[in-house]
């Protein structure tokens, strides 16, 4: 009976834990997914960002919620204020007040908020306030940096070259950024008659690229806007994305420059107007359009990368663009044919050239890949051995006038030796018998 009261009693118990842990698990549940699905700006995945964290953190300034109250960038929110006084204060249009500014912020807060990968536990009022002050400061940065606007003498941010420099860097940051709706809104609110350009061409202005973007072009963020006028006028585009692409091209490889200059490649400079990802390869020669390296480009192509890795809205050109390069310099020889042909222009110091580009993509995949088709084409010449014995003949036998001249020599000796030959030979067969 003991035994029996003792079972039923284990019986109940268990039952307590599964109706507990079935509750605990039921009011869990997410009833729509975690990330919204309109999201643009991310964090940097950790497998990216192991390979250089300090292309990915603001350095100087803090913009939306990210990076917000981190000591270092604590200077930067006086600056952000003062930046907004001195802009309300110039009041460029009636509507440039802090009134205006809140109510039009505040009608689509709960949208900019969604444009955020992660739930942002800020309240609203501070949310706002943040879009408000961030949006401004970056405003008038960009109106001071493009000559729409004179830095004041005493503004620090102008008249030390290496923090506006920084600025910009991080205005570019994948974390540091608000969205563009918020800069477009403000933007409107704040632009004069005299003002004539729009906002993206006051971003591209402002960071001297040399693209321009249509006005109708949408855009994400200021990071987007760079993104988009790299790659808006390619006439290389991307492949469908689907799985079996995306297994293909992850392991699809073409030879180092090098390599490809012995098996017959030539390489020629494309037109610096042109997008730096209209690489083409047209009857054994690839043209490449002028890539300028700097520091802050490096830490703009990771977070172009970066971007492309975690929107799935986006094509991986950047990504695909940093696979090439990679693939074709694989050591400083390689690149020092570049920088000859007047395709390849560093601007790094003493760096080892080859790894740069190796890290740039290291750790990215991609589904898309920008150039199966090129990289079909270079490997199938690559395998006509009659490219290659044709390059070894040009190169080692008409690399130089005393080659030509000694292969000339060994020619006619040849053909010297052989006439010999042929005259004895023919000589002994025209001879007359001698009858006996």
């Amino acid at each position: 009976m003991a035994k029996t009261s003792s079972s039923n009693q284990t019986s109940i118990t268990i039952r307590d834990i599964v109706t507990k842990v079935t509750s605990s698990i039921q009011g869990k549940l997410c009833q729509k997914s975690p990330i919204p699905s309109k999201c643009s700006i991310f964090r940097v995945p950790d497998r990216l960002r192991r390979h250089s964290k300090m292309a990915f953190e603001p350095e100087l300034v803090s913009i939306g919620p990210f990076h917000q109250g981190k000591e270092k960038l604590q200077a930067m929110e006086k600056i952000k204020l003062w930046y907004l006084h001195c802009l309300l204060d110039r009041a460029p249009t009636t509507r440039t007040t802090l009134k205006c500014f809140v109510e039009a912020i505040g009608r689509i807060e709960q949208e900019c908020r969604a444009c955020y990968a992660e739930e942002i536990l800020v309240p609203e009022e501070d949310f706002i306030e943040m879009l408000v002050v961030d949006g401004c400061f970056i405003l008038e940065f960009l109106r001071k940096g493009s000559g729409e606007v004179q830095p004041d003498i005493e503004d620090p941010v102008f008249h030390m070259s290496c923090m506006r420099l920084r600025i910009a860097d991080d205005l570019r940051l994948l974390e540091n950024q608000l969205p563009w709706r918020v800069l477009d809104c403000l933007f409107y609110l704040t632009k004069s008659h005299a003002e004539e350009t729009s906002l993206p061409n006051l971003v591209l202005s402002s960071y001297g690229f040399i693209w321009p973007l249509s006005d109708n072009l949408k855009h994400d963020q200021i990071l987007d806007c760079l993104r988009n006028s790299v790659i808006g006028r390619s006439t290389v585009k991307p492949a469908p994305k689907t799985l079996q692409r995306y297994f293909i091209t992850s392991m699809e490889q073409i030879p180092s420059v090098i390599e490809l200059v012995q098996a017959g490649v030539k390489f020629k400079a494309g037109d610096r107007n042109n997008s730096l990802l209209d690489v083409t390869f047209k009857d054994g020669v690839m043209t490449i359009p002028p890539l300028d390296v700097w520091e802050d480009a490096r830490s703009t192509c990771r977070n172009f990368i970066a971007f492309e890795q975690c929107d799935p809205g986006k094509d991986f050109e950047m990504t695909s663009y940093a696979k090439l390069v990679a693939d074709l310099i694989n050591n400083d020889q390689d690149a020092d044919f570049l920088k000859d042909k007047g395709i390849l222009n560093l601007y790094l110091g003493t760096e080892d050239v080859a790894s740069i580009f190796k890290r740039l993509y290291s750790d990215a995949s991609v589904g898309a890949f920008l150039y199966s088709d090129l990289y079909r084409e270079v490997n199938a010449y690559c395998r006509r051995r009659h490219n290659r014995w044709r390059a070894t003949l040009k190169r080692d036998y008409f690399g130089n006038p005393w080659a030509i001249i000694s292969l000339m020599a060994a020619f006619l000796i040849l053909v010297f030796t052989f006439s010999q030959t042929l005259y004895s030979v023919l000589s002994y067969y025209k001879r007359p018998s001698n009858i006996s």
